[in-house]
Order: structure tokens, then C-alpha cells, then sequence
């Protein structure tokens, strides 16, 4: 029997969502004088250090939604006038430098090489000496591998020395252990946006070095975002209440708080709220309807309530138990719903992709039913289309480009790479939460326990082994989300990547969709309930 959720339908309807009344205008003021900032920045002699710390400050902050033109033309600048070698032809270049302009280029789409790695190594090939000491290069250079492709052998490298010799330097007196831990725990490009734009907030407000207008913005900025999320919550618990699942259905998880969490974690800009909406409401439904097949429906059951999904005949219930009922009930009102309110016409046939999903959950109930244990591939096959993210993503999709007037028969096909490797990022951070008597009972399938079988290795060496996957899968994606950065902009490639920082931040420290701890609570409360406050001076109380 899965914990109760913690927080509940009355808690959330009495959340204070207001902010002070002159914000918006405030905000409207500050971001004019930021504005202002970047073109004084973009046409002063600046070094490309200072234009690319800007940058990165701007981005911590969680402020890069706002200012996307103004970045762009400043990495403009830095391309043009450094050129795309990253470094190389800067012999001045620090590491930290070097390391800072290959991710951030890479980040946004520019063509960078690793090359600029050759001048910090000896005519050894191996990195030099004096790099050892050297902690904010170490730091960024760290930060910077993780945008490595697949191929790119000397990034891997340096993402190793980077990590070898960080944990060296933080047992030093002499240095912050504090941004080193940071930094090993989750890299920047794998954080979840929201949650570390309040850490680093909170951060700022202690130091004496951050410039005051972005630091007064970025949390003015975070409060009112945060009160519009209080708003969504509360219109997706009435509606969680309204359909009565969790209250008819006391076998599944309540967990709309959690997946409320997980679609800020995807999209989080103001202007998208019927997407994250729609996708909480998607959430709550794959996490009960996947608890049917994990731990209540028989396999009976379960093969006739996947036909009927397929058939999506609202007609075709009553042979059903009760219980599947309730559940295609509210599946096909809120999908359907939802499906002929986006783009102006009914999109219902392409939002149905539940039939195919519960098609690979049928696959894995019925290996779990005759306890067969698949290979590693053919597992992976199954799962990484079973942990549900191609629905989300396709959902997502729709409802985050409602103004699409185009024909939308085969939108996604060109995403199936990005949607895949998200995907596989995803499954693998579930497999790798999954607990040690999950493993020993055999309960559920899972990628440590089809690779113990196979290679007749034990769990530590088997969890090591899926980590690995997990940073192939990562490059993968890296490489095919920078190719659809190509294109203009398109928030759909953004919240690919947000699928795969979400599941990170979720699993990292358990299930925290499952089995959400303190750890999980505090990540709630800190995007989403309580706001950040500060006193007269103007620092965080």
C-alpha cells in the first residue's frame, strides 16, 4: 500500500497567493533597465568573460525566459568576434573562460568544438599540471563536459579529471566545499530550472559581489511566479477532486501535488499555464492507471481494459469491473476534453496515444505475472516507451503550441529521437530509485535486476552499470536536442530536456514520486509554497 499524500485538497485551497500589488509594474521597470544593461553590454568593449558571465548569471537566476533576444545577440557577439574554435585562438584564454563560452555556445545551438581542451594538455595529451588547483576552472570545465556528444572522447576525459581532482580540493582548508558539493551533486545543465533558481537566489542574497537590480528582479520575478502556480494548483485539485479517483480507487497513489511539481519542473514560463494544467491531468492519470497494472488488475483485466483504451469506445465498459470503469471514465472525459480545445479543432485521434502505452504496461504485467525475466535490450525496448513519455511529451506538445495552424497529422514524427533519449533518461533514473526489496522480491521489473541476470553480476555493480547508460542517454540527447535548436525557437525541444531534468531531481534520492521523503517535501515548498522573503536591507530573511 503506497503513503497517503501529504497534501491535501483543503491545504492546497487556502494557499495565499498574492503578491505585492505593484509587482508587475516593478518588474516591467526592472526588466527595462536589464534591457538596457545587455545593449550597453553588446555594444561597449566588453571582454567575452564579462558578456558570458552576464549571461550565466542572468540563466541561474531563472531569468533567461525573459531575455532570450538579448542573449542570443550577445553570443552573437562572442561567436562572431572569437570564432567558433571556442578558445583556441585566444592564447589568454583562462580555463574557466574557455569552458564557460564551450558550454553556454553549445547550450544554445551554436557549432563549438572540444578542441579548445588541446591547449590545457601537454605534448602527452595529458591535461596539465597546474590545472589540478585550479577550482572555478575545474568547476566549469566539470560543467562543460556534461554537454559532451557521445563521441566526443576528451570531454569524457575532462568530466572524469574535472571530478577526480574537485574531490580532492574540497577537503582543503582553503576552499568552498560548499560549491564544489554543489556542483559533483548535479550538474548545472541537469538541474531542475525552478529549484535551482531559488537555491541560487537564496545564494545571492548572501553575497556582497551580485549585481542588486538582477538579484531584486530575478526574486520579484520568482514570487510571482510562484503565486500563478498557486492559482494552477488549486484548478487542477478541484478538478482532482471532482473525478474522485483517489477517493474511489484507495490501491493507486495520490499524487497530484507531485505531478503538479513535475510539469512546473517541464514548463515553468508564465504564458504556458493551460499546458501545465493539462499535463497534471495527464500525470494523476498514468500514475493510477499504471498502478492498475502494477499492483491491483489481474491479467485478465488488464488485456480487456487495454483493448477498450484502444478502441477508446466509452460504449465498450460495461463488461468491466467497477473499478476500470471509474478509470477509462475519467481517462476519456479529461483527454477527450481536452483534445477538441486545442488548436481550434478536435486533436482527440493524435492525444491518443494511451492505447500504445498500455501496451507496453501489458507487456510488463505479463512478464511479471510469469515471473520471466527479459534481456537488458529487450526490456529496454519496452520500457522506455512504459514510463510514459512520449504521451506526456505528445500531450505537451499541443498544448504548449495552441496557436498552430498547420497541419498536425504527423507533427512529431521529426521528435522521435529527442522523445526517445528523454524518455530513456527517464527510465533509467526510475530503474535506478527502485529499492533493494523491489529488487530481492522480484515485485518489479527493472533494468539493475534484467542486468544482474544477465551478466551475473551483483546490485552495486549493476546500479554502476545503469549509470553509465543514464550518461550515454544523456548524450544522445544532448546531440539531438542541439540539432532541433536549429530550428527557431521551439519551447517543445526545451521541455524534452526538462522531461529528463525533472526525473533526475525526482529520483534522485529515491522515489520521490512514490515514496516522496522530507527531501521531496522541501523541493515543493521551495518552488512552489513558500515565497521568498526579504527584509527592509534588501537581504533574504
Amino acid at each position: 500500500m503506497y503513503q497517503p499524500t501529504i497534501w491535501s485538497h483543503d491545504f492546497i485551497q487556502v494557499l495565499a497567493e498574492n503578491s505585492p500589488i505593484n509587482s508587475k509594474e516593478k518588474v516591467k521597470e526592472l526588466v527595462k533597465k536589464v534591457k538596457v544593461l545587455n545593449v550597453n553590454l553588446e555594444n561597449g568593449r566588453f571582454s567575452a568573460l564579462k558578456l558570458l558571465e552576464h549571461i550565466d548569471h542572468i540563466e541561474r537566476l531563472g531569468l533567461g525566459y525573459r531575455f532570450q533576444n538579448d542573449i542570443r545577440r550577445l553570443l552573437d557577439v562572442v561567436a562572431l568576434t572569437y570564432g567558433s574554435s571556442v578558445g583556441l585562438d585566444k592564447g589568454e584564454d583562462s580555463l574557466h573562460e574557455a569552458s564557460l563560452k564551450f558550454r553556454i555556445l553549445r547550450q544554445y545551438g551554436y557549432n563549438v568544438s572540444q578542441d579548445f581542451l588541446r591547449r590545457f594538455k601537454d605534448n602527452n595529451g595529458s591535461f596539465i599540471e597546474c590545472l589540478q588547483t585550479d577550482v572555478k576552472g575545474l568547476i566549469s570545465l566539470y560543467e562543460a563536459a556534461h554537454l559532451a556528444f557521445m563521441e566526443e572522447s576528451d570531454l569524457h576525459e575532462a568530466k572524469l579529471l574535472g571530478m577526480e581532482h574537485l574531490l580532492k580540493l574540497k577537503s582543503q582548508e582553503n576552499q568552498a566545499p560548499e560549491h564544489i558539493n554543489h556542483t559533483l551533486e548535479i550538474p548545472l545543465y541537469q538541474r531542475m530550472l525552478r529549484l535551482q533558481a531559488r537555491g541560487y537566489i537564496d545564494a545571492c542574497h548572501k553575497r556582497q559581489d551580485v549585481n542588486p537590480l538582477l538579484l531584486e528582479l530575478a526574486t520579484l520575478d520568482f514570487n510571482m511566479i510562484q503565486a500563478a502556480l498557486k492559482v494552477e494548483l488549486k484548478e487542477v485539485s478541484n478538478w482532482w477532486k471532482d473525478i474522485g479517483l483517489a477517493q474511489n480507487l484507495g490501491f493507486a497513489r495520490d499524487r497530484l501535488m507531485e505531478c503538479f511539481f513535475w510539469t512546473v519542473g517541464m514548463v515553468f514560463e508564465p504564458e504556458y499555464h493551460p499546458c501545465r494544467v493539462g499535463l497534471t491531468k495527464v500525470g494523476t492519470l498514468i500514475t493510477v492507471i499504471d498502478d492498475i497494472y502494477d499492483i491491483y488488475g489481474s491479467l485478465d483485466e488488464l488485456e480487456i481494459f487495454t483493448d477498450v483504451v484502444k478502441r477508446w469506445d466509452i460504449n465498450a465498459t460495461d463488461h468491466m469491473p467497477k473499478y476500470l470503469q471509474i478509470s477509462f471514465g475519467a481517462l476519456f472525459n479529461t483527454i477527450t476534453e481536452m483534445g477538441s480545445h486545442a488548436l481550434g479543432e478536435d486533436i482527440t485521434p493524435i492525444l491518443v496515444k494511451w492505447g500504445e502505452l498500455l501496451e507496453t504496461f501489458l507487456v510488463e504485467a505479463k512478464w511479471t505475472h510469469s515471473k520471466y525475466m527479459p534481456t537488458l535490450k529487450d526490456y529496454l525496448d519496452n520500457a522506455w516507451q512504459s514510463v510514459s513519455g512520449v504521451v506526456i511529451l505528445t500531450h505537451g506538445y499541443f498544448l504548449i503550441n495552441q496557436d498552430i495552424k498547420k497541419d498536425v497529422s504527423k507533427p512529431l514524427e521529426k521528435y522521435h529521437d529527442l522523445m526517445k533519449w528523454s524518455s530513456m533518461v527517464f527510465r533509467l533514473y526510475n530503474d535506478l530509485a527502485t529499492s533493494t526489496d523491489e529488487i530481492e522480491t522480484g515485485n518489479s521489473l527493472n533494468a539493475i535486476s534484467c542486468y544482474m541476470n544477465d551478466s551475473g553480476v551483483c546490485e552495486a555493480v549493476a546500479r554502476a552499470y545503469i549509470r553509465t547508460l543514464i550518461d550515454e542517454a544523456w548524450r544522445k540527447l544532448i546531440k539531438v536536442h542541439l540539432a532541433c535548436s536549429q530550428e527557431l525557437a521551439n519551447p517543445f525541444v526545451d521541455m524534452a530536456i526538462n522531461l529528463a531534468r525533472i526525473s533526475h531531481c525526482t529520483y534522485q534520492h529515491g522515489d520521490g514520486h512514490g515514496a516522496p521523503d522530507a527531501r521531496a517535501k522541501d523541493r515543493v515548498v521551495s518552488v512552489i509554497i513558500d515565497p521568498i522573503t526579504i527584509g527592509e536591507n534588501g537581504y533574504k530573511v
